[in-house]
């Protein structure tokens, strides 16, 4: 049973709105493209492994699957790819997505990873990550007063057609590293390892509750953190179908791409919804203006009434809230 569904990070969709925003000669632009590389990899690596989820053995208690997970730990938090509560153990999951051929090292608490055309990379050590996060969330359970609870960890590779090799303590990536595949049967063996006596039934709703109400969303934004202003924000309803996106006009009530000939009535929604993400989730009549590249204030009231676009002021003082936008996003 899913308690927690998985959803995209308000990090991942700013970097993805700079992306499409920030001019290419930003001198930060090649780093948060990496970042957002890396992140787009790993959502694609956790959503590959909900088929096997599906596959998972049936058992006598309900289990419970949590997505991207995150909670305290003593002054900052720790985000667990997917977590499942069972009966009498929890297991950890940590869903990798790499390519190429991995050398795991768990003496030397790395991983290293070759990719044909590019240099040698190196990692943390997957089964050492998945640790601590056992340990935190014993540390956690604690501080709430739960018992301890014995925990599992595997970490899983999404990507059929990576290579894993072993440097060191090979009985390390042999009992914790396994291909998506393969989970249902090492889950089967967990099961049968845990053995014993279930938690209480009330003991384990109350563990769930708990778990929900103390999970914390990551709104840090990686605006400050690239050095991003104002000025490198490009303005404009942006093309959806050309690469790279082609700035529209608003003629006869619909959008206009001078380059594809496209034509599309609500393209103005993605780029104030940008605007939320990279700038304020307000914003006055006189920057509408400036950002959309309208000049008739009838046109964009009209826009804004047609998305309930609330507003504080009067006249030239007046703001409007943005941020209902980013529902449905």
């Amino acid at each position: 049973m899913i308690k927690k569904a998985r959803c995209v990070p308000l990090r991942v969709h700013i970097l993805r709105a700079m992306k499409r925003r920030i001019r290419p000669n930003h001198e930060k632009y090649q780093d948060f493209l990496n970042e957002l590389g890396r992140k787009e990899a790993g959502i694609y690596g956790e959503q590959s492994i909900d088929y096997y989820l599906k596959l998972l053995p049936e058992t006598e208690r309900p289990y419970y699957i949590f997505h991207g997970l995150r909670l305290p730990f003593r002054d900052t938090f720790f985000q667990i790819d997917t977590l499942i509560l069972f009966s009498n153990f929890f297991l950890v999951l940590e869903v990798k997505y790499f390519k190429g051929t991995l050398y795991f090292d768990p003496k030397n608490y790395q991983l290293l990873q070759e990719v044909e055309g590019n240099p040698l990379k190196v990692y943390q050590d997957p089964i050492l990550q998945a640790s601590n996060q056992c340990f935190k969330l014993n540390s956690w359970l604690r501080t709430k007063q739960f018992p301890e609870f014995p925990c599992e960890k595997l970490i899983v590779l999404t990507n059929p057609k990576v290579i894993t090799k072993v440097l060191s303590s090979p009985g390390e990536a042999d009992r914790y590293v396994i291909k998506s595949p393969a989970l249902s049967t090492k889950v089967n063996t967990l099961l049968k390892r845990h053995s014993s006596e279930p938690l209480d039934k009330k003991l384990i709703k109350k563990l769930v509750k708990q778990l929900l109400k103390e999970h914390t969303l990551d709104n840090s934004s990686p605006i400050p953190q690239y050095g991003v202003l104002p000025a490198d924000i490009i303005t404009g309803v942006l093309c959806p179908n050309c690469i790279p996106n082609e700035i529209m006009k608003r003629i006869h009530g619909a959008w206009e791409c001078s380059k594809c000939r496209g034509k599309f009535e609500d393209a103005h929604i993605a780029a104030l919804r940008d605007y939320v993400l990279l700038i304020s989730p307000f914003i006055t009549m006189r920057e509408l203006r400036r950002y959309l590249g309208i000049e008739n204030r009838v046109t964009i009231i009209r826009l804004l009434k047609n998305l309930n676009i609330d507003f504080v002021g009067e006249k030239k003082s007046r703001t409007y809230n943005l941020s209902p936008l980013l529902t449905k996003i």
